[in-house]
């Protein structure tokens, strides 16, 4: 009774893949492991099929040199996540391994709010970082999708077009 509704909905939800696991013959945890990994290489597969599939809607067309635009947008995206790793997690968790112990150890005040980043700070922004991968995925994909054709054409990344045989050409 006292579960709120994204509770529920997240143990209906883990109920489902169980049932499903179990009628499959398949642990719970390959199938929570499988959609983890779908989920994190979101960037490889996602512009791969941007570029590749030829989509009918209007603004949506094959776009030319289709794996280095697979291969542009999952650098664009990885590298953005190893920017905010570098820039937020990584000196939190060397503060709290190296400083906060010795701080702890000399009696200082903040010893046990340096010591606690790790579970405050590390973790969380973490934890946050990957429900973020498709939307940051999906933006790149979309703003880089619009200027591609342009960016190929101007690094002369095309390929060259076939020649057409002249229309008096007798094909011998």
């Amino acid at each position: 009774m006292g579960r709120t509704l994204s509770q529920r909905t997240l143990g209906a939800a883990d109920g489902a893949i169980t049932r499903y696991a179990a009628r499959t013959m398949i642990s719970a945890d390959t199938t929570t492991h499988g959609l983890e990994l779908l989920w994190v290489t979101v960037p490889l597969w996602a512009p791969a099929l941007r570029a590749c599939l030829p989509w009918r809607r209007l603004p949506w067309r094959r776009l030319p040199c289709a794996g280095r635009f697979t291969l542009t947008v999952a650098a664009l995206v990885y590298g953005a996540f190893a920017a905010c790793v570098a820039l937020v997690m990584l000196p939190a968790e060397v503060l709290a391994t190296f400083i906060g112990p010795q701080l702890l150890e000399m009696g200082a005040p903040g010893g046990r709010w340096v010591s606690a980043l790790h579970a405050d700070v590390v973790v969380p922004v973490f934890w946050a970082f990957i429900p973020a991968l498709p939307g940051v995925t999906w933006v790149v994909m979309l703003v880089l999708a619009r200027r591609w054709p342009v960016i190929c054409d101007r690094l002369g990344l095309r390929a060259p077009a076939v020649p057409q045989p002249c229309q008096d050409s007798t094909g011998a």
